[in-house]
C-alpha cells in the first residue's frame, strides 16, 4: 500500500547517518534521533547539495517510522532505506520531486539493518543486519526472495558487485568477509584475512574491476585486495585511529578512495603501487557516518553525528600536495 506525504518535517534529527548522490548531482540524506524512548528518522532530498542540511532549503522531506541507518538511490526517483527496526523501505519522489511517496515497508530482519546495497541492474536490494542475516529483496515483487546465514555475528556492511548481478560482498563482526555468488549451490566463500588487520567494518568494490575491493576495519586500517585470493597483491594502510564506518571510491577517479571514521575525520587515499593519503579533514566534531562522491564535480560530501554535511574539494588539496 502506498502513501503520499507532502508535509516537510519542521526539524532534522541530530544524527545524519547516510548520504548519497544521484547521477544528476542531487543528494538524499537519512537522519535519526532519540525521541523519548523511541528512535525517529527522516529523509531529506536536496536538488542543490550546498543547501544541506538546512531544513528550510530542502526540496522534499518526510518523517519515517523509525531511525534510518542507510539510504541508497535505486534510480532517479526511488530510494531504498535501511531501518533500525529491521525493515527495508522504498520511497519515491513525486510531484516534480517536491514530495515523497512510500512504496512499501517490509519488516523481516529481527534487528537493525546496518547496510543495504543495490545490484547492478537496479532490480534487487541486498541487506545486512545485526540479526546475522543477509537478505535479497526483489523490487518488482516487493518481497524478500532469499535469506542467508553465513555469519555468526552482526553483518556490518554489504556491497553488490558493479559488474555481476548475482555477486556481492558482506562483512561481519565475526571477523569474516564473505564473497557471495547466488548462482552456486554453496553461495558463500570466506576470503582470507589480511595479515595485520582487525575485524572488518565496511567493504566497497573498485569501479571498473570485477575482483578488486577495498575494506576498512575496527582499528582504522584500510585494505585493497583481490577476491581471487592472492595476498601478494594486498595493500594496507592506517589512515584512521578508530573504526572506519564507510569507504567509497570516486567514479570519476577510481584511484581515489574516501573513508570516514569514528575518529571524526574524513580521508582520501590514492591508489598507487602503495596506498598514499592525499587528503584529511578535521571539520567534523563527532562520528563521521556517511560519504558520497558527486559524479559531476568529483567533490566529496560527508555527514555525521554532529548534524553537519561538509563538502571537500579533494582536487585542490591533491594539487597543493603535488606542487
Amino acid at each position: 500500500m502506498t502513501a503520499d506525504n507532502n508535509i516537510i518535517p519542521t526539524s532534522m534529527e541530530n544524527y545524519i547517518e547516510s548520504i548519497q548522490h544521484n547521477r544528476d548531482g542531487s543528494i538524499i540524506l537519512g537522519a535519526s534521533g532519540l525521541t523519548g524512548r523511541t528512535w525517529a528518522g527522516s529523509l531529506w532530498f536536496y536538488e542543490d547539495p550546498a543547501n544541506a542540511p538546512d531544513v528550510d532549503k530542502c526540496s522534499a522531506g518526510v518523517q519515517t517510522k523509525a531511525g534510518i541507518t542507510e539510504v541508497q538511490w535505486i534510480d532517479e526517483s526511488r530510494i531504498a532505506v535501511g531501518s533500525d527496526t529491521g525493515a527495508i523501505e522504498v520511497w519515491q519522489l513525486i510531484n516534480s520531486r517536491s514530495a515523497f511517496r512510500n512504496l512499501f515497508y517490509l519488516y523481516e530482519h529481527n534487528n537493525i539493518v546496518h547496510s543495504i546495497s543495490i545490484n547492478s541492474n537496479r532490480t534487487r536490494v541486498v541487506s545486512g543486519s545485526a540479526d546475522c542475516l543477509v537478505k535479497i529483496w526483489d523490487l518488482s515483487q516487493q518481497s524478500s526472495i532469499s535469506t542467508f546465514k553465513g555469519h555468526t555475528s552482526k553483518v556490518t556492511c554489504v556491497a553488490c558487485s558493479p559488474n555481476e548481478l548475482d555477486v556481492f560482498l558482506s562483512c561481519s563482526q565475526d571477523g569474516s568477509i564473505l564473497l557471495w555468488d547466488t548462482r552456486k549451490s554453496y553461495p558463500a566463500r570466506k576470503l582470507a584475512r589480511v595479515p595485520g588487520s582487525s575485524l572488518p567494518t565496511c567493504v566497497t568494490w573498485k569501479p571498473g574491476e570485477t575482483h578488486v575491493f577495498a575494506s576498512g576495519d575496527q582499528v582504522g586500517n584500510l585494505m585493497l585486495q583481490d577476491t581471487r585470493g592472492d595476498l601478494n597483491t594486498v595493500s594496507l594502510s592506517k589512515p584512521h585511529s578508530r573504526s572506519i564506518h564507510r569507504v567509497a571510491f570516486s567514479n570519476k577517479n577510481p584511484l581515489w578512495l574516501a573513508s570516514v571514521s569514528e575518529d571524526c575525520t574524513a580521508c582520501v587515499t590514492e591508489l598507487q603501487p602503495q596506498l598514499k593519503q592525499i587528503y584529511r579533514s578535521y571539520s567534523h566534531n563527532d562520528f563521521v557516518q556517511g560519504v558520497s562522491w558527486d559524479t559531476l564535480s568529483n567533490r566529496l560530501l560527508t555527514c555525521g553525528w554532529d548534524r553537519q554535511v561538509i563538502t571537500h574539494d579533494v582536487k585542490l588539496a591533491s594539487d597543493s600536495d603535488n606542487s
